[in-house]
């Protein structure tokens, strides 16, 4: 707890960081203390939003990065005939809009699914501080390149999987994602709808629904509209590993 003559001497920003839940979780917290001090200087704090709020657009000059404090958001793209994909939920900590780094545009839009809080790391004050802290700058990088191989390779999956694998790899890459937080791994809140799932795995939203009833008729989760317990993890991770065993829920 930061007492009440620190906080006289402390920007918005940096008794955000400070005092923020995730810090330990964040780029901030993962850089060390001494990153936590120079991006506190100037990242800025942002009050909650309402569902369907975006944040930015894509093909809007590349201003930002943003990270969630609550919350989520879906990033999509829409090609030119007018087709809307889901390319990537983001959740606490995630950096959003990594995807145009060295890009004078964004690449994507992204639009909250929820009521969310989230703080802006400006490109101009981040540059300027590459500048005085030239270290900072391959950790920040370095970070950002390993979201994006990670949103490639959820995208590859789609070209060799059934339906059921597809469904239960986002199951567990959800959970892994919530257990990084610090949340329960086995309770998940799926704040996007079955067309976005579906969107994001190449998938019917149908076929998204039907598979979840399966997995639970089977046990392997129990489904309540938006909340999605898991009970049996092994069948889960069998199932993606082995085309056997999503057959027989098919």
């Amino acid at each position: 707890m930061v007492n009440s003559e620190s906080n006289r001497h402390m920007s918005q920003s940096e008794r955000t960081c400070a005092m923020c839940q995730l810090r330990g979780f964040c780029l901030p917290g993962h850089m060390g203390e001494d990153v936590l001090g120079a991006i506190s200087t100037i990242i800025k704090a942002r009050p909650p939003v309402p569902r369907g709020t975006y944040l930015f657009n894509q093909g809007a000059p590349m201003t930002a990065y943003y990270f969630l404090r609550s919350g989520s958001t879906k990033a999509i793209v829409v090609d030119d005939d007018g087709r809307e994909s889901v390319m990537s939920f983001l959740l606490p900590t995630d950096i959003i809009g990594a995807g145009a780094m060295q890009r004078p545009v964004y690449y994507d839009s992204v639009v909250t699914l929820e009521r969310s809080a989230y703080c802006v790391l400006g490109i101009k004050d981040l540059t300027a501080l590459f500048r005085d802290k030239p270290a900072i700058q391959d950790t920040f990088e370095s970070k950002i390149t390993s979201r994006i191989h990670l949103e490639r390779h959820a995208r590859t999956r789609l070209n060799h999987t059934t339906a059921e694998q597809r469904v239960a790899d986002f199951i567990l890459e959800l959970s892994d994602r919530m257990h990084q937080l610090g949340r329960d791994p086995d309770a998940l809140y799926l704040s996007m709808s079955r067309y976005d799932i579906g969107s994001y795995l190449g998938l019917a939203p149908e076929t998204v629904s039907r598979t979840l009833r399966r997995f639970g008729d089977a046990g392997i989760v129990s489904v309540h509209v938006k909340q999605v317990q898991i009970i049996d993890r092994k069948s889960l991770t069998e199932i993606i590993h082995s085309p056997a065993a999503a057959r027989k829920l098919a």
